[in-house]
C-alpha cells in the first residue's frame, strides 16, 4: 500500500486533473507500469491502460486515469492536504465536484423511487401510459423502468 503523499507526489510531476463534460478526469501518464499499478491499487480506483506509440523510437507508456465522477472526488480528497504544484486546480475540482454529487445522488435516489413506484402500478394492471401520468414521466421511460 503506497502512502498517499507519495500518490500525491507523483500526481505533482505527471499527472492532472482536467475538465471533462460536466465532470473532472484525473490522469497520470507514465513509463513505469509498475508504479501505476501500486498506484491503482493502493487508491483502489480508476484503471491502468496502455497508449500507442506515436513514434517508434519513444518507449512504451501507460496511462492511471480515473473518471468516475464519486472516484475521482474520493482520490482528489485523500491527495489534496499533500499536493503543492496541483493544489489550486485540485481545490477548484473538489469545490466544484460536492454539488455534482449531491445533485447525481439526488437524481439517482428520484429514479429508484420511480422505478418502485413504476414496478408496483404495473402489478396493479396499469399501462404505461398511466404509470407515466402518475410518476411524471413519458410512458416509454415508465416501461423501461419496469423491464430492468
Amino acid at each position: 500500500m503506497m502512502d498517499w503523499s507519495y500518490v500525491a507526489g507523483f500526481f505533482d510531476g505527471e499527472g492532472s486533473v482536467t475538465r471533462h463534460g460536466n465532470g473532472y478526469r484525473v490522469t497520470i501518464p507514465q513509463t513505469n507500469f509498475e508504479v501505476l499499478q501500486k498506484i491503482m491499487q493502493s487508491a483502489t480506483v480508476g484503471h491502468v491502460v496502455g497508449l500507442r506509440k506515436r513514434q517508434e523510437h519513444w518507449k512504451d507508456c501507460w496511462m492511471y486515469y480515473i473518471t468516475k465522477q464519486s472516484d475521482v472526488e474520493l482520490f482528489l480528497r485523500h491527495i489534496a492536504p499533500h499536493v503543492l504544484v496541483k493544489k489550486k486546480p485540485v481545490e477548484q475540482a473538489l469545490k466544484n465536484l460536492r454539488p455534482f454529487l449531491i445533485k447525481q445522488k439526488v437524481k439517482q435516489a428520484l429514479s429508484i423511487s420511480r422505478k418502485k413506484k413504476a414496478i408496483q402500478l404495473r402489478g396493479q394492471g396499469y399501462t404505461y401510459r398511466e404509470i407515466g401520468k402518475r410518476i411524471g414521466t413519458d410512458w416509454g421511460y415508465a416501461r423501461r423502468l419496469t423491464l430492468r
